[in-house]
C-alpha cells in the first residue's frame, strides 16, 4: 500500500503528531486503515517518544519523497535527547530497532521501561505556541520539546506549559490523536517562584539545545573525563579520581534546591548516599537519565553542549593527560616506589614505568622492582636528610600548637608528614609522639533509641506512601545511612524494635500491599486490569500470586473486578 500524500512536518513537530495529521487528512472511514497505509501492517502501536517501523513508513511514502528514517529519528522524535548519554553501540541498536526492529526494545535499551521517573500523563502545549501555529499554519500540533518529561516551561515563549486532555498512555494505543483547540484548553496552572522558574527554564533550554544540535554518538568514558575534570577543578575529587560524594551531593542540592529536585524526580538527601549521583559520576555501565546529567552539569558549571561536543572532550582529555603527567613528575621527585605512584595515580606499575621513559624523567634515584635503590641507600643521601629535618620540625610544631591532641588526631592534621615519618623515621616518631590517648565515650543507647524512633517512623511513612517497599531492619538501616550496625543492635533499641514489631508484615502481606498499589496505578493510567499486568507492574512472581490467590481475589472483588482475572 502506498500513500498518495504525506503532511509536511512542521518545526519541531513530533512524528506522532505528523502521523496524527495524516490520519485526519486521509479520509479513511476505518481508522485502522491508516496503519495499513503508513506501515503496511495493523500490528503496530502508536508510540510517542520513539517511533517504530520507520523503514516501512518510508517505503510507503509517495514517490520522490524527501523524507528518510534518519530525518524523522533525529528531527521529529525524542531520540536525540533520550539517547544523548548512552554508549555509541547501544544508540545505534536503538536506531535499528526504530527502523526495522521492535520499538519496545528501543524503549528498554534507553532505560525508559524500568526507569523510576514517572513520565508525563498528558500531552503538553504552550498557549503562545498554539496561537502562532494557527496563525502560520492554520492548525496547531504537538511540539517535541513540550513532551519531554522535566520540561515545565516553553523555552521559546518562557511561559509555563499546560496539560492537554489527551492521555499519553492508557488510551487507545492504536490511534494517533492530533492537537486541537478543543483538546488544548487553557486552564490556570500552578505558578512558580522566580528562582524555581529560572531553574526550570535552564533545564528546558538545555534540552532544546540537545534536541536541535547535530546528534553525536557518545561514550561513558567521555563523560567520566568531562565530569572528573570539573570535579577536580571544583574540589569535589582529587587527582586520584576519588570523588568526595557527600560534598558533591551538598553542592548539587544547594544549587538546585529541594523544590526543583523534587519536580525533576531527582531527590537528594545530603546526609545519605545518592544512587543516581554515584552512578552518574563513576565509570560504570549504568545508563543515567539525561535530565540528571543536566542537573549535575549545571551545578558544576558545565553547559549541555560541553557534555556532547566531541572537540570539547578531546581538549579536556588532553588537559587531563597533561595534568596526570605533571602529577607523575611531581611524585617522581618524592620518596615513593613505582607501586605507590601507581596507586596514587590510579594506574599500574607498567604504565608508570612506560610514562617515566616516555617523558624522559631522570630522577637522581633509580628503582628496582617495588622501589629499592640500586646505586646507594636513599637514607645516606642529602635529599633524605633535608626531608627528615623538615618532617621532624613540622611534627614537633604540630605537637606544640596542639598539646591536648593524641597521636591519631595529630595525624589527621597532617597525614603527609605522619606517613613519611612512620615509613622512614618510625623510631624517632615513637619517641616524640604524645602519650595522650583518645577518650572513649560510651554510647548512650537509651538516648540513641529516643532519637532514632521519630526518624524510623518518618521513613516508614514515606515507604508506605510511595511504591511499596518491604519494611525491614536492613532496608530502614540503608535509608537512614546506618545499615552497618542498625539491624545488629535490635536489643539496644527497645522502642524502635517495639514500633517495628507492631507494623511488621509477612511476605504475603507485603505482596498484597503491592497488588493493591498496582491496581490503583493501572486505574490512574487508564490501563485495563489483567493477571499479567498485575504480575508485570507489581513485580510479584506468578508463583507467589498462586499462594495468595484467595486474598487477591478478595481485593479484586472489593474493587469491583472479576476474580476470574487470575485464571
Amino acid at each position: 500500500m502506498t500513500m498518495y500524500f504525506f503532511p509536511t512536518p512542521y518545526k519541531d513537530e513530533l512524528l506522532y503528531s505528523i502521523l496524527a495529521r495524516y490520519c485526519i487528512q486521509s479520509g479513511n472511514a476505518n481508522a485502522i486503515q491508516n496503519f495499513d497505509d503508513m506501515f503496511g501492517t495493523r500490528n503496530i502501536i502508536a508510540s510517542i517518544e520513539l517511533s517504530g517501523k520507520l523503514s516501512a513508513l518510508i517505503e510507503n511514502m509517495p514517490l520522490n519523497t524527501p523524507y528518510t528514517s534518519d530525518c524523522f529519528i533525529f528531527k521529529h522524535t525524542l531520540f536525540p535527547f533520550l539517547a544523548s548519554f548512552v554508549p555509541k553501540e547501544r544508540a545505534k541498536e536503538v536506531i535499528e530497532n526504530m527502523k526495522d526492529g521492535d520499538v519496545s526494545k528501543a524503549y528498554n535499551m534507553l532505560g525508559l521501561t524500568a526507569s523510576n521517573i514517572i513520565y508525563n500523563r498528558y500531552f503538553r502545549f504552550c498557549p503562545e505556541c498554539m496561537k502562532e501555529d494557527i496563525k502560520i499554519y492554520g492548525e496547531t500540533y504537538w511540539h517535541r520539546i513540550h513532551q519531554v518529561t522535566g520540561v515545565f516551561i516553553c523555552p521559546e515563549h518562557k511561559e509555563p506549559l499546560h496539560d492537554s486532555t489527551v492521555l499519553m498512555r492508557g488510551a487507545n494505543r492504536q490511534a494517533y490523536i492530533s492537537a486541537t483547540i478543543d483538546n488544548c484548553l487553557v486552564k490556570e496552572v500552578d505558578s512558580f517562584s522566580e528562582d524555581t522558574f529560572k531553574k526550570l527554564l535552564w533545564i528546558a533550554e538545555d534540552i532544546q539545545t540537545i534536541l536541535n544540535k547535530e546528534f553525536t554518538f557518545q561514550s561513558l568514558k567521555k563523560h567520566k573525563y568531562i565530569y572528573m575534570e570539573k570535579l577536580i577543578e571544583k574540589g569535589f575529587a582529587n587527582l586520584n579520581t576519588m570523588v568526595h560524594q557527600r560534598k558533591l551531593r551538598k553542592a548539587i542540592y544547594e544549587f538546585w534546591g529541594e523544590e526543583v529536585l523534587q519536580m525533576l524526580q531527582s531527590p537528594i538527601d545530603c546526609n545519605k548516599d545518592c544512587h543516581w549521583i554515584n552512578s552518574l559520576v563513576r565509570d560504570n555501565k549504568i545508563t543515567s537519565q539525561p535530565i540528571r546529567h543536566l542537573l549535575v552539569a549545571r551545578a558544576l558549571g558545565l553547559k549541555a553542549i560541553d557534555l556532547l561536543d566531541n572537540q570539547s572532550y578531546i581538549n579536556i582529555e588532553k588537559d587531563h593527560k597533561e595534568q596526570w603527567e605533571d602529577k607523575l613528575i611531581e611524585l617522581c621527585k618524592q620518596d615513593l616506589s613505582i607501586r605507590e605512584i601507581a596507586i596514587a595515580l590510579d594506574s599500574t606499575p607498567k604504565t608508570i614505568r612506560k610514562n617515566i621513559d616516555k617523558l624522559g624523567i631522570e630522577p637522581f634515584w633509580k628503582y628496582n622492582g617495588g622501589g629499592m635503590f640500586i646505586y646507594q641507600d636513599y637514607r645516606d643521601m642529602d635529599d633524605f636528610k633535608i626531608r627528615q629535618k623538615n618532617a621532624r620540625e613540622r611534627w614537633l610544631d604540630l605537637m606544640k600548637k596542639n598539646p591536648k591532641l593524641s597521636r591519631n588526631n595529630l595525624k589527621k592534621l597532617d597525614e603527609g608528614v605522619y606517613t613519611w615519618l612512620i615509613r622512614h623515621d618510625n623510631e624517632w616518631l615513637d619517641n616524640n609522639a604524645p602519650t595522650i590517648k583518645n577518650q572513649y565515650k560510651p554510647i548512650d543507647w537509651n538516648q540513641r533509641d529516643e532519637e532514632l524512633l521519630p526518624q524510623v517512623k518518618e521513613v516508614v511513612i514515606r515507604m508506605q506512601e510511595g511504591k511499596p517497599e518491604r519494611i525491614r531492619w536492613t532496608t530502614l538501616g540503608g535509608k537512614l545511612g546506618i545499615n552497618g550496625w542498625f539491624s545488629k543492635r535490635k536489643d539496644k533499641l527497645p522502642k524502635v524494635k517495639a514500633y517495628l514489631d507492631s507494623i511488621e508484615e509477612t511476605l504475603q502481606d507485603f505482596h498484597i500491599r503491592k497488588i493493591k498499589w498496582t491496581i490503583e496505578e493501572l486505574e490512574s493510567e487508564g490501563v485495563s486490569i489483567s493477571k499479567w499486568k498485575l504480575i508485570e507492574k507489581s513485580g510479584v512472581n506468578a508463583r507467589y500470586i498462586a499462594d495468595i490467590k484467595d486474598r487477591v481475589s478478595q481485593v479484586l472483588r472489593e474493587k469491583g473486578y472479576d476474580e476470574d482475572l487470575l485464571s
